[in-house]
């Protein structure tokens, strides 16, 4: 499947997005105080880093 510029635009922009989102993960639970709190950082952190090999495993495919 050949990704027209603008869609390839879009993958790479939520390819920052969701790189965004695991920092932000990450700050968040450094300065949080409330262990539930720690914790839903980290799976939100995980949930983000399987959308970033998500969208890397669609990359790779043949005619990206």
């Amino acid at each position: 499947m050949q990704l027209t510029q603008t869609e390839t635009w879009w993958v790479e922009e939520c390819a920052k997005a969701e790189a965004l989102m695991v920092k932000k993960c990450q700050m968040i639970q450094q300065v949080a105080q409330d262990p539930q709190l720690q914790q839903i950082c980290r799976n939100l952190e995980q949930t983000h880093r399987r959308h970033i090999d998500t969208i890397a495993s669609v990359t790779r495919r043949p005619g990206f």
